[in-house]
């Protein structure tokens, strides 16, 4: 694996990109990277989602401080609280062994619940160990989220991921029918300006098998 940062997150996208390509969606990378990574486009509706995918390489936990692997992102402050009409999914994508993808998808709205309820139990923890800032005392738009996978438990901000774990939600359920379909119809041409109607379009027929890539 190429020891570089930029490689490596560019590799998680299209890991995304490809399993979402896989389930029906059609996907798009804005030109100007604001924020989003891939806009994520039901071509029968043209439903939308927006998408932040993130990468990171697992390290291995030891086994007297409970064992599993664990992977660290860095997410926006500003992003993570701020609602848009079309809603953002976080796509996590953690390399465990240089050698398999696993991912969790969570809405950013459940996401912030979550990290609200941790700031708010840092208020009266006891013991060491330093307590998470709040994000209006935060300095910096930079926010440290820690996810510990140990089997098909995944934990983050001292709450369980698991039910994101390897699972896709009911929003970007698999797409089905619509254009690029391997016999979709093609729609006819309209008649000329005085002339017949055109003979109705055959469905497209399906490609032979010598032809496909």
């Amino acid at each position: 694996m190429a020891d570089k940062k930029t490689h490596f997150g560019r590799a998680g996208e299209y890991f995304a990109m490809s399993e979402l390509l896989l389930r029906g969606w059609n996907v798009a990378v804005p030109v100007v990277d604001v924020g989003d990574d891939v806009f994520v486009i039901d071509d029968n509706d043209k439903t939308t989602r927006r998408l932040q995918v993130k990468s990171a390489e697992a390290e291995s936990i030891p086994e007297a401080d409970g064992g599993g692997v664990k992977a660290k992102f860095t997410l926006s402050r500003a992003q993570l609280r701020t609602a848009q009409p079309i809603e953002l999914f976080y796509m996590l994508m953690v390399r465990i062994d240089r050698t398999a993808w696993h991912f969790l998808i969570v809405p950013r709205v459940e996401l912030l619940k979550i990290r609200d309820a941790y700031v708010e139990a840092g208020k009266t923890r006891d013991g060491r160990g330093r307590r998470p800032v709040a994000d209006e005392a935060a300095t910096t738009d930079g926010l440290t989220l820690v996810v510990v996978l140990k089997g098909a438990e995944a934990t983050g901000w001292e709450a369980s991921l698991a039910e994101y774990l390897d699972r896709w939600p009911d929003e970007l359920a698999p797409v089905t029918g619509g254009p690029g379909t391997v016999g979709h119809a093609v729609p006819s041409a309209p008649p000329a300006a005085g002339g017949a109607a055109p003979t109705p379009t055959a469905e497209a027929p399906a490609p032979s098998p010598d032809r496909e890539k």
